[in-house]
């Protein structure tokens, strides 16, 4: 068996469907609304025999196309001009087009990998009778091979035991170095007494004849020699600039070309913009190689890669420079040790971040009814100092990250008041900031007992990175049924990277929540500070809504500005009541658990708050 998968599934990859709902076999979506797949898959789905003659084209094929988290079904049929009997290929028209899903990338790989006689890492995922929601097998396409010419070989990579079974017929092999769709399986060989086997067979893209004209790329083809003839050294700042906003990870790259590549393997950025096309134009930019060969391969990519208006945008950005950063006030709370019958006491700490500078600005020792004068203290302190509003190189800070123990997680910081200097009746903190909260403990690489749960964190993330989004999952308002499933269970899907709580943490159920949230190494958590369990339910609504795209994924970019959002949710009405949404949204908190940012801070004390204060 091939290991289940609880991340995402491409939005190119469809199931298609037989009598009872039986999953039979999968395809890939490609452009022009069309799916390909398998003669045998598409029989299968009809109820036929080994047909060889082209079915009624007025006959449905059900089709289920992946929306986020979930599938939609679709119905299509067959273009009778693309059936192909002896290749077992043939291509299905969508009756009508599905928002939320985007076609596959697709490339021509057999003549490299035959010419190098080098395997290919691909990935593949089927569905197998006893798993409708697919298994991912890892392989490499060694090279020709089965039984027709110009057919391929993939074998399962042997650190990852599986079987191709039936149910992977028709899925897309995914090129893991370049994100490119290169083939469909269409058979298995090596059969084993479970039905499946190790060695499958793939049918090129090359060899799909009304696909060919896509495959064409001169302008990829005029791209690969100018890229290999760069050091990677040369490109080191165009690759940062195209992977800025993700974890960072190693570049052991040889030349450009093999940047290139790795980059083309990524989702895009959170603008749509393909990461490839950032790096090709900051080299545009530098004349280190064929200006007109770089820029002639990113105008290329305008019709269906490379959003309307954005390349544009970039090359204006790039002349213009990047735009300053924004700062904040960050503030870390530790617990002292005291006798347990006495009140809790912690040493408070704040730093400066102008965007580019971080100063740290004192600690007090407070009990925690005294967190919030003495914030609220430092934050005017911060405002009156020189420069804040008006310095000419960096905005004023716009966001206040609070990095607290368990105990004050539940503090209503967006709810406290400043001070308006004639009235004195300031506005809520919420209103002038935004509010991000981290949970210390988690985040400290000295509680080992938290070890765990970083690694999680870690994992999410990458994955969030790796994939064209994540899953928002919403706890239900009311209290657990008996018997029902563990909600650290529930919370264990690596693909889940915001998660809303179902009550407020200030009681007993959501106390429990926000531990079971916390140790699954969410990246984000929010809740409503509210007794009213329908008014958490409109929240969920509206978060659901306002965030995620069809299927109920959120993107990478959805989720980084998750603060500023909310930012903007709470001041954009008119109406200081918040009729229209049946709840205050400066009671909703957000975790939000960057784990880049985190890894830059770790080395500025922020993380271990002085022992006294001072």
């Amino acid at each position: 068996m091939a290991s289940p998968s609880l991340v995402l599934t491409p939005t190119w990859q469809v199931r298609i469907k037989g009598s009872g709902d039986a999953v039979v076999g999968g395809g890939v979506l490609v452009p022009g609304d069309r799916i390909l797949t398998c003669v045998h898959v598409v029989n299968a789905a009809l109820g036929r025999t080994a047909e060889p003659a082209v079915p009624d084209p007025g006959q449905p094929v059900a089709v289920d196309v992946p929306c986020g988290s979930d599938y939609r079904t679709r119905t299509a049929r067959v273009v009778a001009s693309t059936w192909n009997a002896e290749r077992d290929t043939t291509l299905l028209s969508l009756d009508r087009a599905v928002r939320g899903s985007s076609a596959a990338r697709l490339g021509g790989r057999m003549a490299e990998i035959s010419a190098t006689g080098r395997p290919r890492a691909v990935r593949v995922k089927g569905y197998p009778r006893d798993s409708p929601h697919g298994l991912s097998a890892e392989a490499h396409v060694v090279g020709p091979g089965g039984d027709l010419p110009h057919r391929a070989q993939v074998h399962i990579a042997e650190s990852r035991p599986a079987h191709f079974e039936p149910g992977f017929s028709g899925c897309g092999v995914l090129d893991a170095a370049e994100g490119a769709v290169i083939g469909i399986i269409v058979k298995a060989r090596y059969a084993t007494a479970h039905g499946g086997g190790h060695i499958g067979l793939m049918e090129p893209l090359e060899m799909v004849a009304p696909l060919s004209p896509l495959l064409a790329d001169p302008e990829l083809d005029a791209l690969e020699p100018a890229l290999t003839a760069l050091r990677f050294e040369a490109v080191a700042a165009a690759y940062l600039a195209a992977t800025r906003d993700r974890i960072p990870e190693g570049a052991d790259f040889t030349t450009a070309w093999d940047a290139f590549t790795h980059l083309r393997a990524m989702t895009p950025r959170a603008d749509r913009m393909p990461r490839e096309i950032v790096f090709v134009e900051q080299i545009a930019r530098t004349g280190v190689a064929n200006t007109a060969v770089l820029r002639a391969y990113s105008d290329s990519r305008r019709g269906g890669e490379v959003p309307g208006g954005a390349l544009a945008e970039l090359r204006g950005a790039a002349a213009a420079g990047p735009p300053p950063a924004k700062g904040r006030l960050i503030f870390a709370a530790e617990a002292v040790p005291t006798d347990p019958a006495d009140p809790a006491r912690y040493i408070l700490s704040h730093w400066i971040d102008n965007g580019g500078d971080l100063t740290n600005g004192g600690s007090a020792e407070v009990a925690a009814e005294g967190v919030r004068d003495t914030v609220l203290g430092w934050i005017e302190a911060a405002e009156a100092g020189a420069g804040f509003w008006d310095a000419e190189e960096a905005p004023p800070p716009t966001r206040l990250e609070f990095f607290l123990p368990f105990s004050l997680l539940t503090q209503r910081i967006a709810q406290w008041r400043l001070r308006a200097p004639a009235s004195g009746e300031g506005e809520r903190v919420g209103a002038a900031y935004e509010i991000v909260l981290h949970h210390t403990e988690r985040l400290h690489t000295r509680v080992p007992a938290w070890g765990h749960t970083r690694t999680r964190l870690l994992r999410r993330w990458q994955l969030l990175g790796g994939n064209d989004g994540g899953i928002l999952y919403r706890i239900p308002t009311a209290p657990p049924a008996e018997g029902g499933i563990p909600l650290q269970d529930r919370l264990a899907d690596p693909a889940i990277v915001l998660v809303a709580l179902g009550t407020r943490p200030d009681r007993d159920d959501g106390e429990r929540q926000l531990y079971r949230a916390l140790e699954a190494g969410l990246p984000a958590i929010t809740w409503l500070d509210a007794a009213d369990s329908e008014a958490t339910r409109r929240f969920h609504d509206s978060l659901g809504s306002a965030i995620t795209r069809e299927g109920g994924a959120i993107s990478r970019n959805d989720l980084d500005t998750l603060p500023e959002y909310l930012h903007r949710w709470r001041v954009r009405s008119a109406d200081p009541d918040y009729e229209d949404e049946g709840y205050d949204p400066y009671d909703i908190t957000v975790i939000h658990d960057d784990f880049h940012q985190i890894r830059e801070l770790r080395p500025t004390g922020i993380f271990s708050s002085p022992k006294k204060a001072r």
